[in-house]
């Protein structure tokens, strides 16, 4: 077997150049179609890789097979050369090598027609482009569609910038979403753009058609600094994000996507000069987009210049009356400009065009109460006239009383939405602290502050709880004669069985145990517990065992079985006293580690703080409606 031959490169010791050589063949012989060539590049690769870290340039000779029929003294004619059975090729595999090159080369082509696709940039970010390029027969043949489906995806990877538009279609076509989640596939590809792909499919997207006018502009740097301080900004790395945002605008200012992210960037660090510059300069490009208006409002309240949000929003209502969020900005700004009776009218017109704002029923119910309180501290003469128009308001909304009532119901609604999804998160939460730390959130936080526990008496032992750490010491330690086996199938699920030794005997098993099971004494009681080789060692020789960092698990019922049946023997008898064995937990020995939770626990653990967030400002919002 010539490694070299199979992997279609050079002799090399060039580790990476090995590793694109066996992905590029990777494509050929994929384990589900051609499993013996998968079988036979595997095993070039995995000799080439060897050789390589060896500094071996070169595989030994590989020894020639010739046709036994042939004598080492027979002279050959050199023009007529003779063809052992071993140089001899079928016509059949010929002809499929023959039809396997016509399918590289029409491949070939269509990937040429990607790239010229691509590197036009208008057409690039025109998805009807794409769709007659998928629409082509190649591209639904299935004897080539997998070979397409992997060259693309390679492609993709070192160009993908691309509109979100794209994205869905050709997703639509080839469904790598599925795809990237198997193993096999992550192997073979970036985890960084398979992470990237999702992000394409799940989010909004930027847009593209706004850099049509940038005609000389390296396109793809420019969005891959846009993309990167998009991305920054999401996990809020500010020193990241200022300097993709420079580096995008060096290239092209103009960008108002660009521009909203500067704008966004220039609030997180307090710059409200700079946000409402990068909005008045997307303003200026697009005049007719009202929501860069409304932002740029919201600039100018939350750093309380109300005078300027209050005129950014009268402009937007000159422009689209009712505006809702325009309306109730310019209420609010009323109010603290201290015009509460055209803070109230403009409540009411939100009201009258939004019959289900129950915002706008909240702000009215305060303006009532603080009118009805400043009412209240005038003269009695005075009191009376201003509480009179007040109580006939009241004699007269109906209308709002029945719209408080569906604000109420729509509040009980959202509720038990967000507590459903506070459920949810919980959910997620616990498992993925239980996959990653053995541990729930809970028992997870008791143990980072107390610590583990320490036991000394078989009492202390029986009333732990699965899951939680220990420290104790174990005497009168004995070999059970019971291992614990932990395999992991292709699929990567892990399963763990316990065995007797006449079992593992019995089947001429080879496998090295992951645990070994033994018996000792807590405080006189025969417990049961799991040790590594190196505790297992120590125990035959001393008979103790100090455990540092044990865990409490529960005893597995052929473990249990075993164990019963084991201490009924007279070797046992004399030592352990079954009776006060305890059945309901068992000590994991070896040397634990709590490891870090996870980033998704992290992520869950943010989201529900935020819908607790939500939940109690719901709650807030429905007292004062109930008070409406």
């Amino acid at each position: 077997m010539n490694i070299w031959r199979i992997l279609d490169i050079d002799p090399t010791e060039d580790i990476s150049t090995i590793k694109k050589a066996y992905a590029k063949k990777l494509k050929l012989h994929h384990p589900e179609d051609d499993p013996e060539g998968y079988q036979q590049l595997r095993e070039a690769y995995d000799q080439a890789i060897k050789m390589a870290k060896q500094g071996q340039r070169k595989p030994r000779m590989e020894p020639i097979l010739v046709d036994p029929s042939t004598s080492e003294e027979e002279e050959v004619d050199e023009e007529v050369p003779t063809l052992t059975v071993q140089r001899v090729l079928s016509i059949d595999a010929v002809h499929e090598q023959l039809d396997r090159d016509d399918q590289v080369d029409s491949i070939d082509a269509f990937i040429e027609q990607v790239q010229a696709l691509y590197d036009d940039f208008p057409s690039r970010i025109n998805p009807e482009n794409w769709t007659r390029l998928l629409h082509s027969d190649l591209v639904w043949d299935i004897q080539q569609s997998r070979l397409i489906r992997e060259r693309l995806f390679d492609f993709l990877e070192e160009h993908h910038h691309l509109p979100k538009s794209v994205w869905v279609k050709l997703e639509e076509c080839f469904h790598w979403r599925e795809l990237i989640e198997k193993p096999y596939y992550m192997d073979e590809h970036s985890e960084e753009f398979c992470a990237y792909y999702r992000k394409q499919l799940d989010e909004p997207g930027l847009r593209f058609d706004t850099l049509l006018q940038a005609t000389d502009i390296d396109h793809d740097l420019f969005l891959s600094y846009r993309d990167s301080a998009y991305q920054a900004l999401k996990e809020n790395q500010l020193e990241q994000a200022g300097s993709s945002l420079n580096a995008a605008i060096a290239l092209f200012a103009d960008d108002p996507d660009l521009l909203r992210l500067l704008g966004e960037y220039c609030q997180r660090i307090g710059d409200m000069d700079g946000a409402i510059d990068a909005f008045s300069r997307i303003n200026s490009l697009q005049p007719d987009a009202i929501d860069n208006y409304v932002a740029r409002a919201y600039i100018w309240y939350n750093h309380q210049h109300f005078t300027e949000a209050r005129k950014e929003c009268e402009y937007i209502l000159s422009q689209v009356p009712n505006h809702a969020e325009a309306l109730s900005l310019l209420g609010k700004c009323q109010l603290e400009l201290g015009d509460a009776a055209l803070a109230k009218a403009t409540f009411q017109q939100l009201l009258a065009a939004n019959p289900h704002d129950y915002q706008a029923l909240i702000m009215l119910t305060q303006l009532r109460a603080d009118m009805v309180k400043q009412a209240k501290t005038l003269p009695a003469k005075e009191r009376e006239l201003a509480l009179q128009p007040l109580i006939a308001e009241l004699g007269e909304r109906k209308g709002l009383h029945t719209q408080t009532k569906q604000a109420l119901r729509f509040q009980v609604i959202f509720k038990t939405v967000i507590l459903a999804l506070i459920v949810l998160f919980h959910s997620l939460l616990s498992g993925a602290f239980e996959d990653h730390t053995g541990l729930g959130p809970i028992s997870y936080v008791k143990h980072v502050v107390n610590g583990p526990i320490h036991i000394t008496s078989a009492y202390e032992f029986d009333r732990m709880e699965p899951d939680q750490f220990i420290t104790t010491r174990i005497t009168d330690a004995h070999p059970l004669g019971i291992f614990q086996y932990q395999q992991t199938d292709a699929d990567g699920k892990s399963t763990t069985t316990y065995e007797s030794y006449m079992s593992v005997a019995k089947k001429g098993s080879n496998v090295a145990p992951s645990a070994w099971v033994y018996i000792g004494h807590l405080d006189g009681s025969p417990v049961i517990l799991l040790a590594t080789a190196e505790q297992a060692v120590k125990m035959n020789e001393t008979k103790t065992l100090e455990i540092e960092l044990g865990k409490i698990q529960e005893i597995p019922e052929e473990v249990l079985d075993d164990a019963e049946e084991i201490l009924q023997q007279p070797g046992f008898t004399s030592t352990y006293n079954a009776k006060y064995l305890v059945t309901d937990h068992m000590i994991d020995a070896k040397q634990h580690k709590l490891s870090w939770p996870p980033f998704s626990a992290v992520f869950y653990g943010i989201i529900l703080l935020l819908l607790y967030r939500v939940f109690f400002r719901s709650l807030y919002k429905t007292y004062l409606l109930t008070r409406f």
